[in-house]
């Protein structure tokens, strides 16, 4: 009985979705944008990063490594906006193991102290 709900279900699914797939575009446009970049054309481009906001009152120093101990390389501004290139695990802060690469800046800050606007990657 379960073999055959699991099976319905995937063709519920199969019908639903139809010839356009399950991202809503035929696979001729996916061969169209392909072409416009080759061409050089980038139908959508799409930002390398995402973006956050420093949420300390005092700003936040950008560290040469995912730790509090390492060199300070710069130090941003309260409520500034930054580039975030991606994160990953490093030295606790505050309860909070994550850090995120700053964009144009080589180094890392403490994800306690920013606000990220949108989901960032993993390195």
């Amino acid at each position: 009985m379960v073999k055959k709900t699991a099976t319905a279900c995937v063709l519920a699914a199969g019908l639903l979705i139809g010839p356009l797939g399950a991202s809503g575009r035929a696979a001729g446009a996916a061969d169209e944008a392909g072409a416009a970049h080759r061409a050089g054309v980038d139908a959508a481009p799409r930002a390398a990063h995402t973006f956050g906001v420093v949420v300390s009152q005092s700003g936040v120093n950008v560290r040469s490594k995912p730790t509090t101990y390492s060199k300070v390389v710069k130090t941003l501004a309260p409520r500034q906006r930054i580039g975030l290139v991606c994160q990953k695990r490093g030295k606790w802060v505050d309860g909070n193991p994550v850090w995120y690469r700053v964009h144009g800046v080589n180094g890392w800050v403490a994800a306690r102290y920013v606000h990220n606007l949108q989901p960032v990657r993993s390195c």
